[in-house]
This record gives structure tokens, C-alpha cells and sequence, in this order.
């Protein structure tokens, strides 16, 4: 017996249906790589810890999201207009106009994996102050998984 050459063509319906399901994989795999990425990072969450006439003391949380450590983080963010820096701990601060950038004091560049410090900094204004705008950790948004932990000594409810 010989061997036959005939081929079944595949159907139109059948390349429809196997275009789909490739577009789904490849778009799925892109959105599992991109949450994965932007899961796995660097971030920093804001709290307004007390706040007085004329000012108030804020912090950012820095936490490494990622499973290595992590080296030489920088912190941004701008302050509102007629707001400025008293102090800030746990950082070394440059301000330039209303933009305020923080970069890692000596004891706490390397952060651990699951790891972060607290940069926390008092401020002075004229009028109502408001909280700082446009974080950015690493020179991307600030995001951290929820909000800052709340500050030890200050009261919580449940």
C-alpha cells in the first residue's frame, strides 16, 4: 500500500477559533508579566501623622515589595505651594522649588526583602497645609500593597 499525500485543509471556522485562543494566551501572558512587574517593587505610602496650625508631620513608608534586596532607593514628591520641610528623619533631603527628594541614609540603603523604613518629615505654611502630591519611588508612582501601617502610640480603632 502507498502512502497517501492528501491533506485536510483547516476550515475557516477553525482559524477563527485558533486565532482567538492565541490572542488570549499572548494577551494573557503579557497581563500576568505586567502585574507581576508592577507587583513586584519598591513602594512608598503616605500618612499625615499630626497636624497643628501652620504645619504638620507626615511620613512615608518605603517598602521592598520584591523578593532581593533592594539598594539606594530615592523618594520624590512636591510639597503645595507655601509649604516647606522643617525637618526630616531617617533620610538625606534636597529640596528644589516645592520638589523634595530623599535618598537612603548610610544605615538604611539596603533594604530587605519584605523590608522598609519610615522617612518622616514636619512641615511649616502659612496657611492651611496641605498633604505632599506626586510620589514617586524609584522614578515610578508610589504604590505600596494598602496604606502605611499606623504610626506606634497613636491610637486605633477597630
Amino acid at each position: 500500500m502507498g502512502t497517501s499525500s492528501h491533506r485536510r485543509r483547516a476550515s475557516v471556522r477553525t482559524k477563527a477559533v485558533g486565532a482567538v485562543v492565541a490572542a488570549a494566551v499572548v494577551g494573557g501572558a503579557a497581563f500576568a508579566l505586567t502585574g507581576t512587574a508592577q507587583a513586584a517593587s519598591v513602594g512608598a505610602a503616605y500618612t499625615r501623622t499630626s497636624a497643628w496650625t501652620g504645619g504638620y508631620t507626615g511620613q512615608y513608608v518605603v517598602t521592598n515589595e520584591t523578593s532581593a534586596a533592594q539598594t539606594d532607593w530615592t523618594l520624590e514628591f512636591d510639597l503645595p505651594a507655601g509649604t516647606t520641610i522643617g525637618s526630616l528623619w531617617n533620610g538625606e533631603h534636597t529640596v528644589s522649588g516645592r520638589h523634595v527628594t530623599v535618598k537612603p541614609a548610610d544605615w538604611n540603603k539596603r533594604l530587605a526583602p519584605g523590608g522598609s523604613v519610615t522617612v518622616g518629615f514636619t512641615t511649616t505654611s502659612a496657611g492651611q497645609a496641605g498633604d505632599p502630591a506626586g510620589c514617586l519611588i524609584n522614578k515610578a508612582a508610589c504604590s505600596a500593597g494598602g496604606p502605611a501601617p499606623t504610626p506606634s502610640g497613636r491610637p486605633t480603632t477597630t
